[in-house]
């Protein structure tokens, strides 16, 4: 009698227990998607404790949890690891994965693709926008100086809207020996790029380039990803604006010799020294009425700078003048500004960035 009793008290203290245990734990289940509605197979779906579960092919699982609030965490390779708070009124819960966005100082563009930098065998510089934003030059090629190891900016030319030339680790051949310049996949010249929409710039500065490239790619490429809109999540327009204003001036001197006198002076010795005959026309008595000026900050009414004179069969003028012509034609400090404004925005299937200078 005192064993069937034993037995009968374990049994309803098992039962009891059983019946406490189960109603301290639920079951959540759900779907773990990507942005493109897609099921994401083999998402780890784990609680704060040691309980998790594996999503199958159709992206499902099935959590035993603790009955009250609880925090799923998704891991999967590739996509950003997420965390979703489930109330303990909520037993079916369905996630959307982000794609894990390399970030730029991570990884480099290497061909027409991406590769982290420790994995590299070649000579690659990345350079992001970032590095780019704060540079007063007006120009892609000129910010690019001083960026990158091995690369070369050299300006030959001062004219107004000239650039510079880019050469990678010396010159190599008598042709030239230019990088290829790529913009968003396509053969293109840095100075159509408007530095405000580049991204990221990756330089590519050893022979390994020609095997995705060609010949053309034998003295490095220059690789330009510009930017673009936000379409891997529903995303609101966003506004962008930069400027700036400033003042410029040359860096060399502008106090060129400006009177006639030793302007002509000096372009006819030199110029005799080489071929044997002066340059200008100016006789002796001109020359004299040049020194009898070159004095004369401004005109003086007892010798005027333009004289008529007969000569060579005709009436011509004369000039005896002490014109600056640098700053008649320059201004040494002139104003400068920029202003950039710019809307991106997107969503999974259209993105798109707008730019106005």
């Amino acid at each position: 009698m005192n064993h069937l009793k034993a037995l009968a008290t374990v049994l309803v203290l098992s039962m009891m227990t059983a019946f406490g245990l189960s109603a301290q734990t639920r079951q959540v289940s759900g779907k773990i998607l990507d942005t493109q509605q897609q099921p994401v197979i083999g998402a780890a779906v784990m609680t704060s404790g040691t309980n998790g579960a594996i999503t199958d092919a159709d992206g499902g699982f099935s959590l035993t949890v603790p009955s009250g609030d609880v925090t799923l965490e998704i891991n999967c390779l590739g996509y950003e690891i997420q965390k979703v708070f489930v109330p303990a009124a909520q037993s079916v819960v369905n996630v959307v994965l982000k794609e894990d966005s390399m970030q730029l100082d991570e990884t480099v563009v290497v061909g027409y693709g991406t590769q982290k930098k420790v994995n590299l065998t070649g000579a690659i510089t990345s350079v992001d926008s970032k590095e780019l934003k704060d540079r007063t030059t007006h120009n892609l090629t000129d910010m690019l100086q001083g960026s990158v190891p091995g690369l070369n900016v050299s300006t030959s030319s001062g004219n107004p809207g000239s650039v510079g030339s880019l050469n990678i680790r010396g010159i190599t051949s008598i042709n030239g020996a230019s990088p290829l310049v790529l913009i968003d996949g396509s053969v293109g010249s840095l100075d159509r790029v408007n530095p405000n929409d580049v991204e990221s710039i990756s330089v590519i500065k050893d022979a390994a380039a020609a095997a995705v490239y060609g010949a053309r790619a034998a003295y490095g490429v220059v690789l330009i990803t510009t930017k673009s809109g936000n379409g891997e999540t529903e995303s609101k327009a966003t506004v962008r604006y930069s400027g700036r204003f400033g003042w410029e001036e040359p860096t060399n001197n502008t106090d060129y010799e400006d009177r006639g006198y030793w302007s002509a002076f000096t372009v006819d010795t030199f110029w005799k020294t080489i071929s044997g005959q002066k340059y200008t026309t100016y006789t002796d008595y001109d020359m004299s009425q040049l020194l009898a000026r070159v004095n004369d900050r401004t005109e003086n009414p007892e010798r005027p700078w333009i004289v008529t004179d007969f000569r060579n069969g005709r009436n011509q003028w004369v000039y005896y003048c002490n014109t600056d012509w640098w700053h008649e034609m320059f201004v040494d400090q002139h104003p400068v500004q920029q202003h950039n404004v710019s809307i991106s925005g997107g969503n999974k299937n259209v993105k798109y960035y707008l730019r106005r200078l």
